[in-house]
């Protein structure tokens, strides 16, 4: 399956894809409690953030717009930035979800980057989002997502680590080269995080 670069017009079914991936998402469930509220909270933040990553040169998608990937490439060791994001629209986050989402957003994604930053000091790929729609698994989107970057990673000599909140994720990064490095809880109630790491492969011939 062919994967690449999001476009500008590609945003809304990216969106869309993400937010039905991402529904039922441990971390979602804890973050957007009232399942009404949360299809459309999640595609408030993916509007916001896939342009983001794409600045970055990392958004990607399958040619049948049912897969997304998004990444931070080595060569930005410290992630976006904030004033992406700010420039991105994200202080107006309360209105989409309430402050009480957005406080633990907040305490997640800084429990996160400590865990990230302590974790790897070597320039690496980080994969900050991938997501199938439920309609379009099962077909090797996540697969084709993966390699697209994997491949270039292994070029270069560059392992990739990736967090999750969702064990049956642990088994499928494990399938595709990845080491299971730490899995913890961040705060009450929250699913437990799990980082893992997959160090480069040099290709085989």
């Amino acid at each position: 399956m062919k994967v690449h670069p999001i476009r500008p017009e590609d945003d809304e079914r990216a969106v869309e894809a993400l937010a039905r991936a991402f529904q039922m998402f441990p971390l979602n469930l804890f973050l957007y409690p009232d399942p009404e509220k949360r299809p459309q909270q999640l595609r408030w933040l993916y509007r916001r953030i896939i342009p983001v990553y794409r600045e970055l040169g990392a958004a990607f998608m399958t040619e049948d717009g049912g897969g997304v990937a998004m990444w931070v490439p080595p060569h930005c060791p410290k992630g976006p930035g904030i004033w992406r994001f700010i420039r991105a629209g994200m202080l107006m986050e309360p209105f989409n979800c309430g402050l009480e989402t957005m406080h633990r957003r907040i305490l997640m994604k800084l429990d996160i980057e400590r865990r990230h930053h302590g974790e790897m000091r070597e320039p690496h790929w980080f994969l900050e989002i991938i997501g199938v729609d439920p309609a379009h698994q099962r077909r090797g989107c996540g697969k084709a997502l993966l390699r697209h970057v994997l491949d270039q990673a292994d070029r270069d000599g560059i392992p990739a680590y990736v967090i999750t909140h969702d064990p049956e994720d642990v088994v499928y990064y494990q399938q595709n080269g990845f080491r299971l490095l730490t899995d913890k809880t961040a705060m009450r109630g929250a699913p437990p995080t799990y980082s893992l790491l997959r160090p480069a492969t040099p290709p085989s011939g």
